[in-house]
């Protein structure tokens, strides 16, 4: 059997699942911008198909993707190609990796809640941390509880969400209460020759409390200097939200 990300890698495209990570990028970096962060040297932790990647490169920045999926890795190569840009990728897990160095900015946008605890986070945070220069910042997102609550309800459990002559795709949402945890199922029927192949992959989400992931950052070592809303504003502890964008200065 293929791993999930091999399964969901096949279907990135056509389900636009780097949608979230292409548009906010621009928004992200003219926030950054507007804060007085400068630099050149970006890199994406876990970068998928390079959505990120492409729009960085466009506009002159030096970057490097990171993903534990080579599958990934190979679609974010043709994403650079098609856009006549360059990228260095690394494949690996950002905790265990040890040769990369001096980034003005690190990203991470739409990969935070599929860790597991939050000792995995806050080695990833710590690993992060020895990424960048002095002074310089991680910006990651999440989403919250009520966000993945969202997600679960948007398809009412099962949806068909791609049907066409060579390719039906289903999914099935479930949300665990208890654990706080969001997973989808997705059920994929490819024609092959005349004949119809399934296979299956799932994608599983945990929400943290957002306090808990600023007290995180702090322990590892950053400042914390905004904590925005999906619209980029400030939020306000309380009030309702999707999902959370954080900014960590390193200290």
């Amino acid at each position: 059997m293929p791993g999930d990300y091999e399964v969901l890698a096949t279907i990135h495209t056509t389900l636009n699942m780097g949608a979230y990570a292409r548009t906010i990028t621009p928004h992200l970096i003219d926030t950054l911008q507007r804060n007085h962060w400068m630099g050149r040297q970006i890199i994406d932790i876990g970068c998928g198909a390079g959505e990120s990647l492409t729009w960085l490169a466009q506009h002159g920045y030096v970057v490097t993707g990171v993903d534990r999926a080579p599958v990934m890795l190979a679609a974010a190569r043709r994403t650079l190609k098609a856009a006549n840009v360059d990228a260095r990728l690394v494949e690996g897990d950002i905790r265990t990796i040890r040769n990369l160095s001096d980034f003005d900015l690190a990203i991470a946008l739409d990969v935070m809640n599929e860790y597991n605890s939050l000792r995995e986070l806050e080695e990833t945070f710590r690993s992060i941390h020895n990424l960048l220069k002095p002074e310089k910042l991680f910006a990651f997102d999440f989403r919250t509880i009520e966000g993945l609550v969202q997600l679960s309800l948007l398809s009412d459990g099962d949806a068909l969400v791609h049907d066409d002559d060579n390719l039906t795709i289903f999914t099935q949402d479930e949300f665990d209460y208890e654990r706080q945890v969001q997973k989808r199922t997705y059920h994929i029927f490819s024609r092959v020759d005349e004949l119809w192949k399934r296979t299956i992959g799932t994608r599983t989400q945990r929400a943290y409390p957002i306090q808990a992931i600023t007290t995180l950052l702090q322990r590892t070592g950053f400042d914390v200097e905004h904590v925005l809303n999906e619209n980029l504003q400030p939020h306000t502890f309380g009030d309702s939200t999707a999902r959370v964008i954080i900014v960590g200065r390193k200290r």
